[in-house]
């Protein structure tokens, strides 16, 4: 990958705040745009912060374990404390004031991290719970009102793809959340990038 993409995958800071929006139905739902599938545009190998963190720390890297976990209301639970818990327990803070770098993945330092920081320790979380790491992959995407880039954590289950989300307490299936999507990891540790034709703007 060029270093031009690099920043705009990945070198734009998580500087906004998004309101909660309608939570929606959380109810089972069938296939369709329950999961996560976009045009993949191309496949590549980990982005070098992501692929830096994971040298230093291989086991949260490894995507282990069932790839999509059955549905119930104790797993949306589950999943909604953990996210309501990160985002409050972790204060926001950009890597240049931790780190004096414009980019470093690292789990939460001090009780301050951005929102890949919050991405992996809310993963590192949900792992201690005993979720397998397969079905817990970072995404990078971008609001659609103002294309700021960010990153969430997705957890694929039977009723759909759901977000835990920095910006947001609630955990809501992707297609009802106010991004576009720039990437996914793989559970092989490749990420596919979709098709930014597909994007939708001002929604």
């Amino acid at each position: 990958m060029t270093q031009g993409r690099h920043r705009v995958a990945i070198l734009l800071f998580c500087c906004i705040t998004v309101s909660n929006g309608a939570a929606g139905d959380q109810r089972p739902e069938s296939a369709g745009t329950a999961r996560l599938s976009l045009p993949v545009s191309e496949v590549v190998e980990r982005y070098p912060p992501y692929a830096d963190f994971c040298r230093r720390v291989p086991a949260e890297c490894e995507l282990h374990g069932a790839a999509v976990l059955p549905f119930s209301r104790q797993l949306l639970s589950t999943l909604r404390a953990t996210n309501a818990a990160v985002n409050e327990q972790i204060v926001f803070a950009l890597d240049t004031q931790q780190y004096d770098v414009e980019e470093h993945w690292a789990l939460p330092h001090a009780g301050r991290g951005d929102c890949e920081d919050m991405a992996l320790e809310k993963r590192a979380r949900l792992a201690r719970h005993g979720l397998p790491r397969g079905a817990m992959r970072l995404a990078l995407v971008f609001l659609r009102t103002q294309l700021s880039s960010h990153c969430v954590l997705t957890v694929e289950t039977t009723a759909g793809t759901f977000l835990l989300d920095s910006f947001s307490d609630d955990v809501l299936r992707w297609d009802r959340t106010p991004y576009n999507f720039e990437a996914r990891e793989r559970p092989d540790g490749y990420w596919e990038r979709f098709d930014q034709t597909h994007w939708r703007y001002g929604q």
